[in-house]
This record gives C-alpha cells, sequence and structure tokens, in this order.
C-alpha cells in the first residue's frame, strides 16, 4: 500500500513530522507509533516555506482490511507528540 502525505504549516518551516501508515484491525491495547508491528513510519521536513510532501509505503499483512494516516510532531520536552493529525477515515485495502 502507498500513502501521500502532503502538509504545509506557514508558521513553522523547517520543522520535523513522523508521518505512520497502520494497518487495521488492531487490537486497542496495540501502540501505533514508529517501531509499533504493522506499522511504517518515516520522517517528513517541511521546506523553508513550511510545505512538504513524502510517500510511505508498506506491504499488506494478512488479515488487515483497512490503513489510515498518523502524522505527529515530537515534542522537545515530553514523550507525547506536540501535533498530531490523522486521517478522517480507515482507507479500505
Amino acid at each position: 500500500m502507498i500513502a501521500e502525505v502532503h502538509l504545509v504549516n506557514t508558521a513553522l518551516p523547517g520543522m520535523h513530522y513522523d508521518v505512520g501508515l497502520i494497518q487495521a484491525p488492531r487490537p486497542s491495547s496495540a501502540p501505533c507509533g514508529p517501531g509499533a508491528p504493522d506499522t511504517a513510519f518515516t520522517g517528513l521536513d517541511l521546506d523553508g516555506s513550511g510545505a512538504g510532501t513524502v510517500t510511505i509505503r508498506n506491504a499488506i499483512r494478512p488479515g488487515a482490511t483497512g490503513v489510515w494516516v498518523l502524522v505527529q510532531r515530537p515534542s522537545s520536552f515530553s514523550q507525547d507528540p506536540a501535533e498530531v493529525y490523522t486521517s478522517d477515515f480507515l482507507a479500505s485495502i
């Protein structure tokens, strides 16, 4: 599966974001962050105007019926992300 993610944040040019592709179904107890099973993550760095694009790919695991996208900006002062965005729907695969 492939997702192309475009992000614009003119207030924070040069900022780094982690972008993930998460397969479903998955247990509600399963983590969704970088390194979690059945996820693929890559970095997205905004350019000087605050825009960035990244393409992320992952093999479809057996039993997967959908996928969603997670975008998060790490926090310098906490393990919780400073910003979090997700796709508004589960895309069928």
